[in-house]
């Protein structure tokens, strides 16, 4: 009787113990904007842009200054998110696309462990109830926060902000300087500062979900903020230049990150699943592409991979050619390979003018190509159109990626070796422009 008694305890003492854990795991918030560059923020050095609320978060945690999407487009970067899997492994490379069935995503994850997983606002995730998250709309997100119990929860929210067409213009924009990858021309000014516009509506929207998380009393929560890609410029949002696929990614963690500190470790996005697993005292999943930032986090190390990759289609979207491009960089260099170049680059909105929008792509090359066929703009233009099979940026010193130095023989070493991991990663991506890439390398020799 006494052992059976004592077994009873073990049980009982065991569960209260296990309970306690789960009040113990952290809630999680992740703020997910749409088309929002890296550098479009004071904080990531935007002396013209207003950013105070996304200043203020990055100043009581971690500025990642080099996260990176995986492509740059929304339904591939937030299922490779979700996911912790480059896009060709999931399943969804193409915009608009689905996820493949089987493949497990963050709710899967940390469900288990007890947590309740949310996503208020945008998806732009196929099929929905795959993913398995509950769904919410935004303003719903007040509601949601006084139903909380002990019960741990991971709240997603996303943002339609700053995504395009952009109607609104002030005129406190007007003296900005255009982007220096971009040529300046009045049409490129109005645009950046429509886009601003759009940036400072999102500050804004950030602003209010943070009122409410404070005001119900979860402003300890693990707070992340990150975009799914760069803004809709040419040579940004539809390419793998840095300025469509780099991204901004601030994460706040009272008592285990110091406040107002940088790290410069070269990341991608789909390293946000296994660091939220392990922020909740899960296991990491085997066999994704990302890692934990927590090894990052805690100064065990300041390099999680050797490469990074990017991959995008042009398929899905709107008025769209077939133009696959395939990319890898690290600190030093990038090589990006435009697999049908011959087709030359083409999307609707930047071929035509978008009647949505105040001001649009098409306008701004047009407005490029008015300068004169001898200028550098002009060229600009043409090379945004029609782009070389290889291309290598020196990015350490060319940031905005204005030089293709492929052709330089000092540099055909350096071609060699990214065009040799690139090849490897593509096979064991199942990417099916793998073979492809084979035989130009080896016709090539």
């Amino acid at each position: 009787m006494r052992k059976v008694f004592f077994l009873i305890l073990l049980i009982i003492l065991r569960f209260s113990l296990s309970a306690a854990d789960e009040k113990k795991r952290p809630n999680i918030i992740l703020f997910l904007s749409d088309d929002h560059g890296a550098e479009d923020t004071g904080c990531y050095g935007n002396k013209d842009l207003k950013t105070p609320v996304i200043d203020q978060l990055a100043s009581e945690g971690i500025i990642f200054t080099h996260a990176f999407s995986p492509t740059s487009v929304s339904a591939p970067a937030r299922s490779a998110l979700f996911t912790g899997l480059y896009p060709h492994r999931n399943g969804c490379h193409k915009n608009h696309g689905s996820i493949s069935p089987g493949i497990l995503t963050l709710p899967h994850y940390i469900k288990p462990l007890g947590y309740k997983v949310v996503l208020a606002g945008k998806r732009h995730i196929n099929p929905e109830e795959a993913f398995g998250f509950t769904y919410i709309d935004r303003d719903q997100i007040p509601q949601f926060l006084s139903k909380i119990d002990e019960t741990p929860f991971c709240l997603i929210v996303s943002f339609n902000s700053p995504h395009q067409p952009y109607f609104n213009h002030k005129d406190g924009y007007v003296d900005i300087v255009p982007k220096q990858w971009l040529p300046d021309t009045q049409e490129t000014i109005k645009y950046t500062a429509a886009y601003y516009d759009h940036v400072a509506i999102l500050d804004h929207e950030l602003g209010a979900c943070l009122y409410w998380i404070e005001r119900f009393g979860f402003s300890n929560a693990i707070q992340i903020y990150t975009s799914d890609h760069g803004a809709a410029f040419p040579f940004a949002k539809w390419t793998l230049y840095n300025q469509g696929i780099r991204v901004p990614l601030i994460i706040k963690w009272k008592d285990k990150i110091l406040a107002g500190t940088e790290n410069h470790t070269f990341i991608s996005i789909v390293d946000i699943l296994p660091t939220i697993v392990e922020m909740a005292g899960g296991n990491i999943p085997e066999n994704i592409d990302g890692k934990s930032l927590l090894p990052v986090i805690n100064n065990e190390t300041n390099q999680l991979h050797d490469f990074i990759y990017a991959t995008y289609t042009n398929i899905g979207v709107e008025g769209a050619n077939e133009y696959p491009i395939r990319a890898i960089l690290n600190s030093e260099f990038k090589l990006i390979v435009n697999l049908k170049w011959e087709n030359g680059f083409h999307i609707k909105r930047m071929d035509a003018p978008d009647e949505r929008a105040l001001i649009d792509n098409f306008s701004i090359l047009q407005s490029w190509m008015r300068k004169g066929s001898n200028t550098s703009a002009y060229k600009r233009a043409i090379y945004h159109w029609q782009r070389p099979f290889i291309e290598l940026y020196d990015i350490k010193n060319d940031p905005n990626e204005l030089r293709n130095i492929s052709h330089k023989t000092r540099y055909s070493n350096t071609v060699k070796h990214l065009l040799s991991e690139l090849t490897d990663w593509m096979a064991k991506q199942n990417d099916p422009f793998t073979e492809q890439l084979i035989k130009h390398i080896q016709n090539d020799k």
